[in-house]
């Protein structure tokens, strides 16, 4: 499915399962691949039914322009919402994804059923970036994902080549996706750390704590600038989950969504 946005950029989207709707939302660079089919399948299982979409200039989605801002990019997780009939979501978002998840939650909280943040971004300014934020995606694409999550093993480089290759097989790779969202980051300001106290769902914080990309730093901003959240800080971890990562993440999700009801 697709829908277009005020800007006339069509966004791919794809709904399964029934149930509470659960959005992911990819971060910088990434399509809805970077979320993998044993985790999403997970959330199906579990009673709820993902709703996958790709990023402006990524995956199946269409070329996001030059004038496009992360509170465009905000607009879209709306305008996916919108397509798919969804009045109110369970948000799950990865790294770049936390800016729009805290821009959607602080402006429309009533479509917003939860939160889960997975090596997010906050928009503390203070928390830093770690130094493989500006790291090339050139070269190897298997040896680069390893890197990013942190202590692997050699089941995790298998597991690794298979999400690559059917992420292939959903769209070929689109190399400029990540300095083309880069660049919608620093084309104006980004939204202050205040926002975070006007954010009132319920709302889980994971993060790794080998992340090189974005330091510790930024869940801790979440987790304390959002009243009530819970933060989970997974040891080995690094910006990417590995495969436990993700089966605990889709745990923490269930039970959260459980609580909310």
């Amino acid at each position: 499915m697709r829908v277009e946005t005020g800007d006339d950029v069509r966004l791919w989207w794809e709904r399964s399962g029934d149930g509470p709707p659960v959005l992911l939302v990819p971060g910088s660079g990434d399509c809805s691949d970077i979320f993998p089919a044993s985790f999403t399948q997970q959330l199906a299982d579990g009673g709820c039914s993902p709703l996958r979409f790709d990023q402006r200039d990524t995956g199946r989605s269409g070329d996001g322009g030059d004038t496009y801002t992360l509170r465009t990019m905000a607009d879209d997780v709306i305008a996916v919402l919108d397509a798919a009939g969804v009045g109110r979501a369970h948000l799950v978002g990865i790294s770049m994804a936390g800016m729009l998840m805290v821009d959607v939650a602080s402006t429309h909280p009533e479509r917003v059923a939860s939160l889960t943040f997975v090596s997010a971004m906050s928009p503390d300014p203070d928390a830093g970036m770690g130094p493989d934020f500006f790291a090339s995606r050139d070269g190897d694409r298997v040896e680069a994902m390893l890197r990013a999550m942190g202590d692997t093993s050699d089941a995790d480089r298998a597991w690794v080549a298979d999400l690559l290759r059917d992420a292939d097989a959903h769209a070929p790779a689109r190399p400029d996706a990540a300095e083309r969202h880069m660049a919608a980051a620093f084309r104006v300001g980004w939204i202050g750390p205040e926002v975070m106290a006007d954010i009132g769902a319920p709302t889980t914080v994971v993060h790794g704590r080998l992340d090189q990309t974005l330091p510790t730093g930024h869940a801790s901003a979440l987790a304390d600038g959002i009243e009530g959240a819970t933060l989970v800080l997974r040891d080995g971890m690094g910006h990417l989950p590995r495969p436990d990562d993700w089966d605990e993440i889709a745990r923490e999700i269930l039970a959260q969504i459980a609580r909310v009801g």
